[in-house]
């Protein structure tokens, strides 16, 4: 019985979805830009306020930026403009500070739009450039688009978020990838490696495919580049400034804002069993697990193909967010490196992108449900779909990356050893 080889997604089809994603994202826009159904104060709020006190301050006051009452202090000169309203304190590791510094030339709400828009231009640039890498032929507008019109990209743009950089952090590390020019291998890794130190914390488990990976010269440099950062980090804020992170991140959690909302095991454990010592030793006893899961899952069966190493990598991004200490919503920006690299190993095996376009559908609709207030579930919805996408992902491996390409050559090894 022969093959039949599925083709692109259809004129109309592309054209319609093409459509539909555009126009959610031109409501993102309009909505965040109009200020409604947003937060009072946005997260943007807590890195302004620690980079305007690290600018006026000095380098020096770093030593104290973990500190709660120096944050206070910080946004203390906010009361002017928005009453006593709360401001969030700062959790993240000192550089996603420093780059925020410039914008601080302006009032919070100008620096705030500005540090939106340039956000979301390197959002889309970083999201087309990283499906334009794959070869998605047609597919690749509708599948960029689709990223685009995501319910995370509508969170973090409405709460000044990171997040929206993790497109670009993923299109400059696999295009260092395969870069042939040493000198801009190095600029792209450290480009990705200074994102990457914003919130590392979402991607723990990709320690398992780096010490696979670890010959290839790309990954050198971006330990390099890691370790480089994490001295100059401890030679500007201290070891005892350092040591004070865990303590704020700590009071984030349990006194300002609860698990309940996180979409993690974290969150779930903590709706499931209640709030207490348990929830919170089980989720980390779950990073602990997952990395020994997929440790010994890797052990048994590498990935040796290009398609191969894209699904796995898929899976471990979904466990990653899983088992993450903590992220919300719009932490799932990130899942923009999976959709795209599904979207590729689909293609390259001949099928069309139904299934992918499911998953988009149902993560999006779990994500809405769970941050819907009106709407409550004994536990969230999101770490459900995450864990159904990784094992999908893994399992996908043996069917998609077996079948033959649809130009009919071999798969090309995705890690050569030189």
């Amino acid at each position: 019985m022969g093959k039949v080889q599925l083709q692109p997604m259809r004129y109309r089809t592309r054209r319609l979805v093409v459509l539909l994603c555009g126009a959610f994202l031109l409501s993102y826009l309009f909505l965040v830009a109009a200020h409604i159904d947003q937060q009072t104060v946005p997260d943007f709020t807590a890195f302004y306020t620690v980079a305007k006190a690290l600018g006026a301050g000095g380098l020096t006051a770093s030593h104290h930026m973990y500190s709660l009452a120096f944050q206070l202090r910080a946004g203390s000169f906010l009361d002017s403009g928005l009453g006593h309203a709360y401001v969030e304190p700062f959790v993240a590791l000192a550089p996603a500070a420093w780059v925020v510094i410039p914008f601080t030339i302006f009032s919070l709400w100008p620096a705030f739009a500005i540090w939106d828009g340039v956000c979301l231009v390197l959002c889309v640039g970083g999201t087309f450039w990283l499906a334009r890498q794959e070869k998605l032929g047609s597919d690749t507008l509708p599948v960029a688009l689709a990223i685009l019109a995501s319910y995370p990209i509508y969170t973090a743009l409405g709460a000044g978020e990171y997040d929206l950089l993790w497109p670009l952090c993923l299109a400059l590390f696999t295009s260092a990838w395969t870069c042939s020019s040493t000198f801009q291998r190095w600029a792209r890794t450290a480009g990705a490696a200074l994102i990457f130190t914003f919130k590392p914390d979402l991607v723990l488990l990709l320690v398992v495919p780096a010490v696979a990976a670890w010959r290839r010269r790309v990954v050198q440099v971006a330990a390099a580049c890691l370790v480089v950062l994490a001295v100059i980090t401890v030679a500007v804020v201290s070891i005892p400034g350092l040591l004070l992170l865990p303590k704020i991140e700590s009071y984030t959690l349990f006194t300002r804002f609860p698990p309940t909302l996180d979409e993690t095991v974290l969150g779930f454990l903590w709706r499931l069993i209640g709030h207490g010592h348990l929830s919170v030793d089980l989720a980390f006893l779950s990073i602990g697990v997952a990395l020994v899961v997929l440790s010994w899952a890797w052990w048994r069966n590498p990935p040796r193909t290009t398609a191969d190493w894209k699904l796995a990598l898929t899976a471990i991004v979904c466990l990653s967010e899983l088992v993450a200490p903590h992220a919300l919503n719009h932490d799932f920006v990130l899942l923009a490196g999976p959709v795209v690299w599904t979207a590729s190993a689909l293609r390259g095996a001949g099928r069309d992108l139904r299934w992918l376009a499911f998953w988009i559908i149902l993560f999006n609709l779990a994500s809405l449900l769970d941050d819907t207030p009106r709407v409550t579930f004994p536990v969230p919805l999101v770490p459900i779909v995450l864990l159904a996408a990784a094992v999908a992902a893994w399992r996908a491996r043996g069917s998609l990356t077996s079948a033959p390409a649809r130009t009919g050559g071999a798969p090309v090894p995705a890690v050569p050893t030189k």
